[in-house]
């Protein structure tokens, strides 16, 4: 108990400083927000299910490096033809990472019956401890954590690292799509606001953070963003989110609609009754509203899977 103590003192010194300047609530609060952290990563690592159970193969799981940085390719064992294969990028949340998002999402088994490439990303540290494990992207306006403060190119990591798995698997660049949790939501909405690289994108948990005025390359391209009725860590509502640990004032999922249309784009939300911001619960909710997994509903939505 006291190495955990030590550990997310450590953090807090690294971590919440600015979140203690805007709110003014205290190092109590702070270590009650930390608690709560962990109790959800203990409830999450619970959750975990074998990916073998759900249709995947062990074997099938490729570790890769690009510019640096590890990811994880999902293979399944039947392709179509090269020049015709599809590939499904993946982004983590903060303080997560390539594997924990691959172990929560549970999209293996779904690729492996319909026959697409997913490649899970890694970002850099979030922070100046934990590094190894606590990534993060810099999707803009202050979001998320190291990444940003240094100014991280992730939009031009992603783009070169998905020009690396599209000349590697053969992957059409008509069939690159994208998705990703919380932080990496907010990732992939300024990859389709300020890139062409994903067309179509499906985000859980997630609003545009761009830092840019407008979206440049959002004409014709699709958000479909899954967001918890009860989240507070990133509130539909935007601003400030009261769980977490992070001093963001978030966008409204009216604005980034707004916004990502006023640019020529579509911005499709899904509020999920009684689902917060843990995958596990927006996986409950997407099943309960009509049996699907939220694996099965991305893949379907962005047209990877069939839709009967």
């Amino acid at each position: 108990m006291k190495r955990y103590r030590v550990f997310y003192f450590l953090i807090s010194l690294f971590v919440l400083p600015p979140v203690y300047g805007q709110i003014g609530d205290g190092f109590g609060a702070h270590w009650q927000r930390l608690k709560e952290i962990r109790e959800t990563q203990r409830e999450n690592k619970e959750a975990v299910v074998s990916e073998t159970s759900l249709g995947a193969k062990d074997e099938n799981m490729q570790p890769d490096v690009f510019a640096g940085r590890d990811m994880l390719v999902y293979v399944p064992s039947v392709l179509p033809e090269k020049g015709q294969r599809a590939l499904l990028v993946v982004l983590h949340g903060g303080g997560g990472n390539a594997n924990f998002m691959r172990e929560h999402l549970k999209i293996d088994g779904v690729a492996e019956q319909n026959h697409f490439i997913v490649a899970y990303l890694n970002g850099s540290a979030a922070s100046t401890i934990g590094g190894r494990q606590l990534k993060a992207w810099n999707a803009g306006s202050g979001c998320c954590g190291k990444p940003y403060t240094d100014n991280v190119d992730d939009v031009g990591y992603i783009s070169n690292a998905v020009t690396y798995l599209q000349n590697k698997y053969g992957v059409s660049s008509e069939r690159i799509f994208g998705a990703g949790h919380s932080n990496g939501a907010m990732m992939m909405q300024t990859m389709a606001c300020q890139t062409n690289l994903f067309t179509k994108v499906a985000t859980l948990a997630g609003t545009l953070m761009s830092g840019l005025s407008t979206c440049p390359a959002a004409h014709g391209h699709t958000i479909y963003n899954y967001h918890g009725a009860d989240d507070q860590n990133v509130p539909i509502a935007g601003g400030f989110g009261t769980k977490g640990v992070t001093n963001i004032n978030y966008t409204a999922q009216t604005e980034a609609k707004s916004r990502f249309e006023n640019a020529g784009g579509h911005y499709f939300l899904t509020v999920l009754p009684g689902a917060d911001h843990a995958i596990e619960h927006l996986n409950v909710a997407s099943q309960q509203q009509d049996g699907m997994t939220i694996a099965e509903r991305i893949a379907k939505i962005l047209g990877l899977a069939s839709m009967q």
